[in-house]
C-alpha cells in the first residue's frame, strides 16, 4: 500500500472512532458568549471563589440570573472588610457604606445564599457596573420587558411550589433556589423578594424604581407576574445618612434584585420600552 493511500485509511479510521459522545462534549464546552452557541453557564467573581449561575432565554437573546442576587455574590463588591477587597477597587466604583449595627444589613435573617435585601436602586445599578468590570462581561438590571419574558405565566398549579410568600415564607426571605422552577430554569421570579428593574416606574417620573415579582409578604393570590411596585420614599426616612436611600431602604426588607447579560446582537432585543397602559398599573403595599 502507498504512503499516500496508507495516511489516507488512517484518516478515515481516526474520524470513524470519534464518538457521538465526544461532539457531545465540544458542544458543552463552547464558549456561552458567542451568539452561534448560548448555553446556560456560571460567570466566575474574579478574586474569589463564587460563581453567579446565568441562564439563557432564547426568545429575548440575553441572560439572566438563575436566581436572585444572593448576600454571597453581593459582599464582594461591598467590601466592608478592606483586608479582603475584591477587585475592582473602590477607586473605580462607588461601593455602600455599611448600615449601623441597630440595622444589620441582613436583618438577622443571614448571609449566604439568601438573596440581598434591602440594597436601593442606585447599589443594584452599581453592583452591575462594578460585577460588569469584574468579569469583563456587561450586566445590568432588566428592564420590565425582559423581566416579564424571563418570567412568563404564572404557574400552573399551587403557588407556594414556586414562590416564597406570606404562606409559607416564615415572615422573612428564604434561601434561594429551594422551590419550583419556572419554565424558563430561573428561581424566585415571583415571591421571595420584589426585583428592581432597569425603567424607571414611569416617563414622568424618571427617579422613581419600579419592582416586579413580589415577596414574602404578599398572599399567594395577590403574586402575579402583571403586578408592579412603585418605589415608596417613606421606605428610607429610619435612614441616618444623607441622601437617604443612597444605598440602603431601612424599611426595604421586601426589595431585591437580579441581573441580565446582553447577547452580542443589540437589534434582537426584546422592547426595552415602559409596560403599555394595559399592563395591570396596579401597586402592591406590603
Amino acid at each position: 500500500m502507498s504512503s499516500r493511500l496508507s495516511r489516507v485509511v488512517l484518516v478515515l479510521l481516526a474520524w470513524s472512532s470519534v464518538s457521538p459522545w465526544a461532539f457531545a462534549q465540544e458542544a458543552a464546552t463552547a464558549d456561552p458568549s458567542s451568539p452561534a452557541t448560548p448555553a446556560n453557564y456560571a460567570e466566575r467573581i474574579q478574586g474569589t471563589s463564587i460563581d453567579v449561575e446565568m441562564v439563557w432565554i432564547p426568545e429575548g437573546r440575553f441572560w439572566i440570573g438563575k436566581t436572585e442576587v444572593t448576600w454571597d455574590q453581593f459582599l464582594p463588591y461591598c467590601a466592608f472588610d478592606l483586608a479582603e477587597v475584591v477587585p475592582p477597587d473602590a477607586d473605580a466604583v462607588s461601593k455602600p457604606s455599611k448600615p449601623l449595627d441597630v440595622f444589620p444589613y441582613h436583618r438577622d435573617w443571614g448571609e449566604g445564599i439568601r438573596p440581598a435585601v434591602g440594597v436601593s436602586w442606585n447599589s443594584a445599578k452599581l453592583y452591575c457596573k462594578w460585577l460588569s468590570l469584574n468579569t469583563g462581561h456587561e450586566f445590568r438590571l432588566p428592564t420590565e420587558a425582559q423581566w416579564a419574558l424571563a418570567c412568563g405565566p404564572l404557574p400552573e398549579g399551587d403557588l407556594t411550589e414556586f414562590a416564597w410568600c406570606e404562606e409559607n415564607s416564615n415572615a422573612r426571605t428564604q434561601e434561594t433556589g429551594q422551590l419550583k422552577p419556572n419554565a424558563h430554569g430561573v428561581y424566585d421570579m415571583l415571591g421571595n423578594l420584589w426585583e428592581y428593574c432597569e425603567n424607571p416606574w414611569s416617563p414622568d417620573q424618571p427617579k422613581r424604581a419600579v419592582l416586579r415579582g413580589g415577596s414574602w409578604k404578599e398572599p399567594a393570590d395577590k403574586i402575579t407576574p402583571e403586578v408592579r411596585l412603585r418605589f415608596n420614599n417613606d421606605w428610607t426616612l429610619r435612614d441616618s445618612e444623607f441622601p437617604p436611600g443612597q444605598w440602603w431602604i431601612p424599611d426595604g426588607d421586601h426589595l431585591g434584585f437580579r441581573i441580565i447579560r446582553l447577547a452580542d446582537e443589540p437589534d434582537d432585543q426584546p422592547d426595552e420600552s415602559s409596560p403599555e397602559e394595559s399592563t395591570p398599573p396596579e401597586e402592591s403595599t406590603p
